[in-house]
């Protein structure tokens, strides 16, 4: 595994992205739509999982479970409002952090890098997710589209957390699942660029788009690292 050399600078900063990255997210909205689904008798978790993938609505905008069920002809008030609570409620707790996660990120801030949140989900999203799995506060600022007024792969989320940590894009490293959102952008900048593909769920292939680094598991980054 290529390693930074004993005698290279360990970055001054790391921006994460959260979701797939830190976390399985994908298994969880999975497990949520097929909870809605359930509750309104109708389609399936794969079905749902398509709308919030590809319909015209946001990734994580519930106008799609709106749209699912007027197409399946189950549209209904009451029952709306209580499927976008399941689906709420479910995604948020079944999330899980990867395995590393927890014992890395302590040994992370013990070697005095600071880390950063760099994500397109809002504000309260990201902290209630980074709350859940008990990393929150490891991260000195939790950079998102409400915040930096741009979603990923514009750089502005990247800027903006590097701008709160006072590190030039030269001395920071970025790790994510997405070689068009978080690969592609960090090469631009001039930042160190780690490629988590054990989170990239979707595996668009993306020949153009170099990494520095390949994590094939997250607890790969301390080996990276050296530390």
């Amino acid at each position: 595994m290529k390693k930074i050399k004993p005698d290279q600078n360990l970055p001054c900063a790391i921006l994460f992205d959260m979701d797939n990255t830190l976390y399985n997210f994908s298994d969880a909205k999975i497990k949520a739509c097929e909870e809605v689904t359930n509750s309104i008798n109708a389609g399936n978790a794969d079905e749902l999982m398509r709308y919030f993938l590809f319909g015209k609505f946001g990734f994580e905008d519930h106008g799609n479970i709106e749209q699912f069920m007027k197409d399946k002809n189950v549209w209904d008030g009451d029952k709306y409002f209580e499927a976008v609570e399941i689906y709420e409620d479910v995604k948020l707790s079944s999330i899980t952090p990867y395995p590393g996660v927890l014992d890395i990120l302590p040994i992370i801030k013990k070697s005095g890098i600071k880390m950063a949140i760099v994500t397109d989900a809002e504000s309260s999203q990201a902290k209630k997710r980074l709350s859940k799995i008990g990393i929150k506060d490891y991260f000195q600022c939790i950079i998102t589209p409400d915040i930096s007024g741009k979603r990923k792969p514009e750089p502005d989320t990247f800027i903006k957390a590097l701008e709160e940590l006072s590190v030039p894009a030269k001395e920071a490293m970025v790790v994510g699942d997405s070689p068009y959102r978080e690969i592609e952008p960090g090469n631009k900048l001039g930042m160190t660029t780690v490629y988590a593909k054990y989170g990239d769920w979707l595996k668009i292939p993306s020949p153009g788009i170099k990494p520095d680094y390949i994590l094939e598991e997250f607890s790969n980054l301390k080996d990276i690292l050296n530390i």
